[in-house]
């Protein structure tokens, strides 16, 4: 018996010895795959050859994971688009920070900064780091360059939001980290807006599509904007502080780089750009968030990521009086309004989300995702207006002034009322996967997401003139406008995609294709969707600094809550998805002179628009008609040069030529000719709001050539007007035009890390630069709406409502 139990303890020492021994031998390998410009290459497979032990790399090129195999071995990295690399592993040496630059098959397609490498079709790079050398009136927001790139337009400094190729607001995806992000519902005016979701300090990588993009995105029909946020390896921070506001972030990891963290909160204010509005009063709003994401590796195989977000914003404002002078020199007018009352608004937003990464393999890869979005929006106002609407007599020409004689053409009293408030709750769960089979990189995603809102409308408008309320009755006032309503939804939607990227590789060149199709359910209408999406690139051998683009799908927009409701306040149980059939051609060429690389793109498209969701704009609020009554289409063509203008830095140009109409199908009106007969009239095609035929953005940057330490950064951007008509009015009317938006900003910037070094000799701090900022500098007024005002024979007169003019902004950032 003790014979036994020895031989039983020498087993069991054995083996432990022999698992203990195991363990120590046990290697870490890891680094990062980049491509030939240095850009991280996402999703390459790295294995050890002979073996199955190998991992995936992640968003930002980075790959880890561990292996008992001892050197010598050989470590072989694929990924489709590229040329198979293999690299010897003699030593444990050669395992620290390995870094896999991967050659394209044939030379690489790319820019100074943007572009990426050759898998990206439909999407343009961005640096965020150019967000800190971009002078932005709306604080420093990762918009303000978005506003820059090809098909985007703006005529908003004030607001985050953007409009591509004739698209709304609503029509724009944003991802961060494959998690849909949602723009508030209740915002109706730029100086109402907070801080954008996305934090340009969090952020690793930056991608944007203007369409044409994959079925891997979800269903809207203009843009996505795909977002990821940083997972840090060493200890690093920034602070910055302006007269706009001011932020701050963290970041680290643990010692073994298990655990990583990166936090950033930030505040913002516009009191210093709203007071240069025509309405004085006392402006006082209040912008702030906070935002963590997480990562955590729980095995080499198993990884965990959190990310979460917080934001308050108040918007606080008593008007005083107003003071505008509008209209042609021989025909002159002014409007003198006296304000009471005041609006307060509270927009209070919080996203927790976790997901969990399994790699089972170097070919294949799970992610679980849970998302949780709550947001409560209330709006409160009553404020009346007294106005006088007055001729400016006797101009010879010079600009009016409130000094010139008058007479009063319009007296009158507007008095608003709003008791909005608006609570959305929005929960989902995803299982994505990526699987590398030879040549093919297949994806995939199956997606549940309960939506829910509780919204209230208590809202009315009163215009009164010379005494009259109007419109004028004998037996009842009635108002100028007005909505109650109480609405609830909670509605299901389930959506999916499955897609393919493979290369064939022919004698004239090579081609990449994307072939996906996505679908969709929702409980509320009870429809399913399916769209199909194609993206094809060709790059020829013969000329490896060219590369031809094209993509086609169907894209749907998907009804989101405020596209259901009517303006009578009411649900539309029947709405069914606006529908887009586009085409989409692209062009690069990349060329030198004088030895810097410059990249020329440019892309033409069309899109058929059916079942369309008429809408009306004001400011950045759109009202929605709740019923696909129209249809219509979108077609244009842009083009865009960015390089090196000035050697070492980047700039570009945008051109973008587009119109957009849609024919609502059901309207019509009567015209009586001089004879008493009446003729019914179908307007037909109209211009959509959106239908801004030109639009110019350039970005430029430049440098003292003796003191490179001293930089000037342009941002000039112009706009053709868009169309506008009355308020509450059948949309045909909406054909008038705006004044063209033109504005630019500059900002100089001073690098002060060379006093740093003078002072001290501390590394602590590792850039520090100082920014003087113009914003308008030409001082234009630009107009973003028109308040009407009515005389007692009910006539109308659009004064126009002024944007910022010209302000200077001091602005410190420091890194450490």
């Amino acid at each position: 018996m003790e014979k036994r139990l020895f031989l039983l303890l020498i087993v069991l020492q054995l083996f432990v010895s022999h698992h203990i021994i195991a363990q120590q031998n046990r290697i870490e390998i890891k680094g990062t795959v980049v491509d030939s410009l240095g850009s991280p290459v996402a999703f390459a497979n790295i294995v050890i050859t002979k073996t199955s032990e190998g991992t995936v790399s992640d968003e930002d090129g980075k790959f880890a994971f561990n292996t008992q195999t001892q050197p010598p071995f050989v470590l072989k990295c694929t990924s489709i688009g590229f040329i198979e690399k293999t690299i010897e592993i003699n030593n444990l040496d050669a395992l620290n920070n390995l870094k896999i630059t991967l050659e394209s098959k044939t030379e690489e397609i790319g820019q100074v900064e943007v572009e990426g490498n050759i898998k990206d079709q439909s999407f343009t790079k961005i640096d965020p780091k150019l967000i800190d050398q971009l002078p932005d009136a709306a604080g420093g927001g990762i918009e303000g360059l978005v506003k820059n790139q090809m098909g985007v337009s703006s005529n908003n400094e004030l607001s985050s939001q953007y409009r591509v190729r004739g698209g709304n607001y609503d029509e724009n995806l944003v991802y961060v980290n494959d998690i849909e992000i949602y723009r508030p519902f209740l915002i109706r005016s730029g100086q109402q807006e907070g801080l954008s979701f996305v934090n340009p300090k969090l952020i690793s990588s930056l991608k944007f599509s203007p369409g044409g993009f994959e079925a891997q995105y979800g269903d809207k029909m203009s843009s996505v904007l795909d977002v990821q946020y940083k997972q840090p390896k060493e200890l690093q921070g920034s602070l910055s502080a302006s007269l706009l506001g001011a932020s701050g972030h963290i970041e680290g990891s643990s010692k073994d780089n298990k655990l990583s963290a990166i936090a950033g909160v930030r505040y913002k204010t516009n009191k210093y750009l709203l007071g240069t509005l025509d309405v004085t009063g006392d402006y006082n709003p209040t912008f702030f968030d906070a935002q963590t994401f997480l990562t955590y590796r729980l095995t080499d195989k198993l990884k965990l990521e959190a990310l979460g977000y917080y934001s308050y914003n108040a918007y606080d404002f008593i008007p005083v009086d107003r003071n505008t002078v509008f209209g042609t020199i021989n025909e002159a007018k002014n409007l003198r309004v006296y304000f009471e009352g005041q609006e307060h608004d509270i927009f209070q937003t919080g996203l927790g989300a976790f997901s969990f990464k399994y790699n089972p393999d170097a070919y294949n890869q799970i992610k679980i995702t849970a998302m949780g979005y709550r947001t409560y929006e209330e709006e409160t106002y009553d404020i009346m207006g007294q106005y006088w609407l007055q001729d400016l007599e006797g101009l010879d020409g010079s600009s009016p002034s409130i000094s010139d004689p008058v007479t009063n053409v319009g007296v009158g009293t507007n008095i608003e009322h709003a008791r909005n408030d608006l609570l959305g709750i929005i929960q989902n769960v995803a299982v994505q996967g990526k699987h590398q089979l030879d040549n093919h990189l297949l994806s995939w995603e199956a997606k549940y997401q309960n939506e829910r809102f509780k919204d209230r409308i208590n809202e009315w408008e009163m215009r009164d003139s010379a005494g009259y309320s109007i419109p004028v009755t004998d037996t009842e006032l009635i108002l100028q406008y007005s909505l109650n309503a109480n609405l609830h939804t909670n509605t299901n939607r389930v959506t999916g995609y499955l897609q393919d990227e493979f290369t064939l590789e022919t004698n004239s060149g090579i081609f990449i294709i994307n072939a996906g199709v996505r679908a969709s359910f929702w409980d509320f209408n009870n429809e399913f969707l399916l769209s199909p999406r194609l993206n094809a690139l060709y790059h020829p051998s013969e000329n490896p600094k060219t590369r031809y683009r094209f993509a086609t799908g169907i894209y749907y927009q998907s009804p989101f809550y405020r596209e259901i409701r009517t303006p009578e306040g009411e649900l539309n149980y029947d709405i069914k998805s606006q529908k887009s059939v586009q085409f989409v051609a692209g062009y690069d060429k990349i060329f030198d002179i004088k030895e810097r690389k410059f990249t020329f793109t440019t892309e033409a498209y069309y899109k058929h628009l059916t079942d369309i969701n008429p809408y009306q704009i004001d400011n950045v609020r759109i009202r929605y008609a709740g019923e696909n009554n129209a249809k219509g289409y979108a077609t244009g063509i842009d083009f865009k040069i960015n390089g090196e203008f000035v050697k070492g830095i980047e700039s570009w140009a945008n051109l973008s030529i587009m119109k957009t109409e849609e024919d609502i199908l059901d309207d019509s009106y009567i015209t009586t000719d001089k004879n008493g007969v009446e003729h019914v009239v179908y307007p037909g095609y109209i211009p959509r709001p959106s239908d801004q035929r030109v639009n110019f953005s350039l970005f430029f940057q430049d440098y003292l050539p003796n003191n490179p330490t001293f930089t000037v950064n342009l941002n000039l951007l112009f706009g053709t007007g868009l169309p506008f008509g009355p308020p509450q009015s059948e949309r045909y009317k909406a054909t008038h035009r705006m004044p063209s938006y033109r504005r630019v900003d500059i900002g100089f910037s001073k690098d002060l890390m060379n006093i740093y070094h003078k002072i001290t000799r501390s590394k602590a701090i590792k850039n520090a630069f100082l920014s003087l900022e113009v914003f308008n500098l030409f001082n234009i007024n630009n107009t973003i709406s028109y308040t009407w005002v009515n005389d007692v024979h009910n006539r109308q007169y659009a004064v126009p409502n002024y944007l910022t003019s010209r302000r200077i902004n001091v602005k410190l950032a420091v890194e450490f």
